[in-house]
């Protein structure tokens, strides 16, 4: 079989619809996560990169703190490829957290704040050294049944516990007792006062290769994600989505940090471009409207049933959004993307990517090209098959559907404790059925039993509605 998207000549059909400025490859720099803040300090300097609640902080200030609570991390014991469990909604406090984790070379565990029982029994089943970063009013019953090594407690508040009948209280290992700090001890400057929780020997900054986050999702092994992989997806989102680098742009993501999409786009491309970051902890229409009112986006990521909570809003509650430009979700069916774009009269960019790409696979072009109602086109450096479903071998015919499969710097074909990788030539199977038009286009397609294909590693696709 002949790849001919792996050397995706000029001729490829999808190459005519980039926008202007947008290169069909990329050169990512071999750097870890760490250096982007490092480089959005030294660039931007004071300008404001996260917003929460009328607050504002500068990505210099920003810099500062992380490196702050990276050697609080250090001093409790925190070394590379310690698992950090944040179990926090969206905060200041959380991105802080995710930088700090990075630049120590530990390992980010994102989970639903909502969902702390089932943190629990993933936490249970470690073996390793785990550190939990919970709100405040968790932190008695997380103490005292996680065996977690450290506890950090965040004066944040408590989502409202998610139903689950399926999960109880875990049973963990016996462990040490569980030292227990607050945030504010990590971001004061007395960090020597901190507790020396273990004597281990200190590690090397991390590298590329190393794993940056790991994500449960619904079923299937957790999937690992290193800094190379993410690093990647962060310039693909810059080079697609020029409304982030233009005019200071000013992004509202409703997409939670604790899922990869959000992780990428808020913490990641955010600082690579110098966008602003507005913070909601509370994703109910009547506070992401306060939200904007206040801070003005003119960026909007949601995904569909946000959307469509806000377009339920009383006009004179979505006069708050007029300020947005660009908004950037999952591909809408026809109804829901005719309400979007009379109500918000800006330009809608659907887009699609499984966890395993770190939520950045396929998205439309930002301009008058765009299909409605389909995933878009395969992003810079990203490579893009549909394969006949039973012979993933062979190609399908454009029109034709079959089975999505991906490959690109951003893919992961790790999981833990084992190495996925199905396919010869490091493609990615989704498990999606999808059909890709001779113009380049791809369109998913939904699929009944409301399951993967068998075998897909999708796990999730960029700007669900999971969690939201």
């Amino acid at each position: 079989m002949t790849d001919v998207f792996a050397r995706r000549p000029e001729g490829e059909p999808g190459l005519r619809f980039y926008a202007r400025g947008v290169p069909p490859s990329l050169s990512v720099p071999p750097v870890p996560l760490s250096a982007l803040l490092d480089d959005a300090a030294r660039r931007f300097g004071a300008r404001t990169a996260l917003s929460h609640d009328g607050r504002r902080t500068g990505f210099r200030t920003l810099r500062r703190r992380v490196l702050r609570v990276a050697a609080a991390l250090e001093r409790l014991g925190v070394r590379r490829g310690t698992w950090v469990l944040a179990l926090l909604p969206d905060c200041p406090e959380l991105v802080v957290l995710c930088q700090a984790v990075w630049r120590v070379g530990a390992v980010l565990v994102p989970w639903d704040p909502a969902d702390h029982r089932s943190a629990g029994a993933a936490v249970a089943g470690r073996a390793g050294p785990v550190v939990a970063v919970v709100p405040h009013g968790l932190g008695d019953e997380v103490a005292g049944s996680w065996g977690c090594e450290v506890l950090v407690t965040v004066d944040v508040a408590r989502p409202r516990p998610a139903p689950s009948a399926a999960v109880g209280r875990p049973r963990v290992k016996r462990r040490p007792s569980t030292v227990v700090v607050g945030w504010r001890d990590l971001v004061g400057h007395r960090v020597g006062a901190l507790p020396a929780t273990r004597d281990r020997p200190w590690s090397r900054g991390p590298g590329p290769d190393d794993i940056a986050v790991v994500r449960y999702g619904r079923e299937g092994a957790p999937i690992a994600l290193c800094h190379r992989h993410l690093v990647a997806a962060a310039h693909q989102l810059a080079a697609w989505y020029p409304q982030l680098s233009r005019h200071r742009s000013r992004l509202l993501s409703l997409a939670p940090l604790w899922t990869v999409p959000g992780l990428v786009l808020a913490t990641l491309a955010a600082p690579l471009v110098g966008a602003r970051t507005v913070l909601v902890p509370d994703p109910a229409p009547a506070a992401v409207l306060r939200a904007a009112r206040r801070a003005a986006p003119t960026v909007l990521a949601a995904p569909p049933a946000a959307l469509v909570r806000l377009l339920e809003r009383p006009a004179h509650e979505r006069e708050s959004l007029a300020t947005v430009r660009a908004v950037l979700t999952a591909p809408l069916d026809a109804a829901t993307g005719r309400r979007v774009r009379e109500t918000f009269g800006a330009r809608i960019v659907e887009a699609y990517g499984p966890d395993a790409a770190c939520g950045v696979a396929l998205a439309n072009p930002p301009t008058a090209d765009a299909r409605s109602g389909t995933a878009g086109l395969a992003l810079p450096g990203t490579q893009v098959r549909i394969a006949v479903e039973g012979t993933l071998s062979a190609d399908a015919l454009p029109g034709h559907a079959g089975e999505l499969l991906l490959r690109g710097p951003q893919i992961s074909r790790l999981r833990v404790g084992e190495l996925r990788d199905l396919l010869p030539g490091g493609w990615l199977r989704t498990g999606r059925l999808a059909v890709r038009g001779p113009d380049g286009f791809v369109t998913l397609l939904p699929d009944p039993s409301g399951t993967l294909i068998d075998g897909g590693d999708g796990a999730g696709g960029a700007l669900d509605d999971v969690g939201r």
